[in-house]
């Protein structure tokens, strides 16, 4: 589908524009010292060009902007940076910083806030997070060579959404972001839908995503992206509508020792073209990103074309086999949700529902209740247990391995 980098599906008129966005970007701990000192531009030299190709740039902001840590009880780490590191956005000419996700008020919804109020400082537009849930609700809406178009931003429902009068980001609900996406197509010419969302580490997205997705495509998006699981997914256009299932980490620094064939250290940047009927084209630039110093490096020759390849391998995945592949999934992850049961302080919570002790194992029982992705995986591993399908599946773990396994730097 995409072998030689770029895919159209059909014939464009005069008029176009194109979108560029980005995977999780999360420049903190050893990435932070270079970037206020001034040297994002050297950072992303390599893939500048690819941004720059786009007319309007879009990049996932994973991370709070602040000097006041103030951790809430969640699963996963807290993200934070330092005021100042919003420039890594700044250089790379970004546009709109994308807030709906799970890290945005890692330190309290204060610093949902000041996050918010340091990215508009620079002249960068947020969508996906607000000081209550209807303005965490509401759609970017912008004008461009022509064009109105509007940017409407769900996470899943994990930790830092918003509520009421509660300051956080926008929690998916599946009716509701169907109908406004039906109502915004009647307004506005593109309408660009972005999610975060989707287990992490999998290249195959789950059953329940696709059907979503493709039902955001067919309610009038004019294109769908996930961003999250921190590796690539593929692609498919839905009667002409593109739907990105997810990039890979954009720029997603410290975590774990680099290695290339970790998924977590390369992705795919995709430019989506639009005109006057909707989406087109899409190209992708695959890169990887490295420390010691900290570079975004565009892929070329052999290694560019191996993740070509790879991209439209687990496109075909998806639509073809991908239903097992989830399976396969759930049958290596089982014991995660079991897990989570077990530690559970349920018990503990019956005698005390607001001891501090027992709220720190609580974010685990949460995820599996009220994230959609965790919830397919427990969903799904119940049913495999049930029927008896556990260790069937689990003989094709290798294989998944592989699928896993980034090798564009061995080639």
């Amino acid at each position: 589908m995409i072998e030689t980098g770029t895919y159209r599906w059909r014939e464009s008129s005069a008029k176009s524009i194109s979108v560029a966005i980005t995977g999780d970007i999360c420049p903190h701990k050893s990435a932070e010292a270079p970037i206020l000192e001034g040297k994002s531009a050297e950072m992303l030299k390599s893939i500048q060009p690819a941004l720059d190709k786009a007319d309007i740039r879009i990049a996932q902001w994973e991370t709070v902007i602040s000097d006041k840590p103030n951790p809430i009880i969640k699963c996963g780490p807290n993200l934070i940076v330092k005021p100042g590191c919003e420039a890594f956005l700044t250089a790379a000419r970004i546009d709109v910083a994308l807030l709906a996700n799970n890290h945005t008020a890692d330190h309290s919804p204060e610093s949902e806030l000041e996050t918010i109020k340091y990215l508009h400082s620079t002249g960068i537009k947020t969508v996906g997070a607000g000081a209550t849930e209807e303005s965490a609700r509401q759609p970017l809406h912008l004008a461009k060579d022509g064009f109105a178009i509007s940017i409407l931003n769900f996470c899943e429902t994990e930790f830092g959404t918003s509520w009421e009068d509660h300051p956080g980001t926008n929690a998916m609900d599946d009716f509701e972001n169907i109908l406004q996406i039906a109502e915004e197509k009647k307004k506005y010419d593109i309408v660009i839908v972005i999610i975060h969302g989707g287990n992490e580490y999998n290249p195959i997205p789950s059953p329940r995503m696709k059907k979503l997705y493709r039902a955001f495509a067919r309610a009038g998006a004019s294109a769908v992206m996930n961003i999250h699981t921190h590796c690539p997914q593929g692609i498919e256009v839905l009667d002409g509508v593109p739907i990105i299932y997810c990039p890979g980490n954009f720029f997603f620094s410290d975590m774990g020792t680099y290695n290339p064939q970790n998924f977590w250290w390369s992705g795919y940047l995709p430019r989506i073209t639009f005109d006057a009927k909707g989406a087109y084209e899409i190209e992708i630039t695959p890169y990887t990103f490295k420390p010691e110093p900290w570079r975004i490096e565009a892929l070329e020759g052999a290694q560019r074309q191996w993740y070509l390849d790879y991209v439209d391998k687990i496109s075909a995945l998806l639509k073809t086999e991908g239903d097992h592949w989830y399976d396969v999934w759930c049958a290596y992850r089982y014991t995660t949700p079991l897990n989570w049961i077990k530690n559970s302080p349920v018990i503990g919570l019956l005698d005390n529902v607001e001891d501090p002790e027992s709220l720190k194992m609580l974010p685990a029982v949460r995820h599996m209740m009220t994230c959609q992705s965790h919830n397919d995986l427990t969903r799904r591993v119940f049913l495999l247990i049930e029927r008896g399908r556990i260790k069937e599946l689990q003989k094709e773990i290798p294989a998944l391995t592989e699928l896993r396994t980034a090798r564009f730097s061995e080639v």
